[in-house]
């Protein structure tokens, strides 16, 4: 089963597991491309309120990495500090290691649940894919 994100409406993350289906997303700025990976979606649900637009994970995001085929450490230390502002409990990180292979809409993330309000209860740190909408 493939599965399409290129309509999401807001920011999500993609757990890695090569037992789920397959999700696919343009990727890569003006120069899309399609990009996928398996694995179990779910959404970071501390997003701003809706009349708030300039607010948006998903807007913060995309001026961050505009049009980004790879990205480098300053913008993964942004992402880094967005991630930080919305998420309660649950940590988030890009992986410095795959910034070459992360590009707008598409950040390879090291995920640390924690805390009471966990999205991922009692789950293990574990890689994952940051998906958004592409604006390019």
């Amino acid at each position: 089963m493939r599965i399409c994100l290129y309509n999401l409406e807001q920011v999500a993350v993609l757990a890695l597991d090569e037992q789920g289906p397959e999700y696919f997303q343009l990727s890569g700025g003006p120069n899309l491309v399609e990009v996928s990976a398996r694995g179990l979606l779910a959404p970071i649900s501390n997003d701003a309120p809706l009349d708030m637009p300039e607010a948006h994970l998903m807007d913060q995001l995309a001026q961050v990495v505009k049009g980004a085929v790879g990205l480098d450490a300053q913008q993964a230390q942004a992402i880094n500090a967005l991630l930080m502002e919305v998420s309660s409990s649950d940590r988030y990180e890009v992986n410095m290691d795959r910034l070459a292979h992360s590009n707008e809409a598409w950040v390879h993330v090291r995920v640390f649940p924690q805390g009471d309000y966990s999205t991922f209860d009692n789950a293990e740190p574990f890689q994952g894919i940051l998906t958004w909408k592409n604006r390019a």
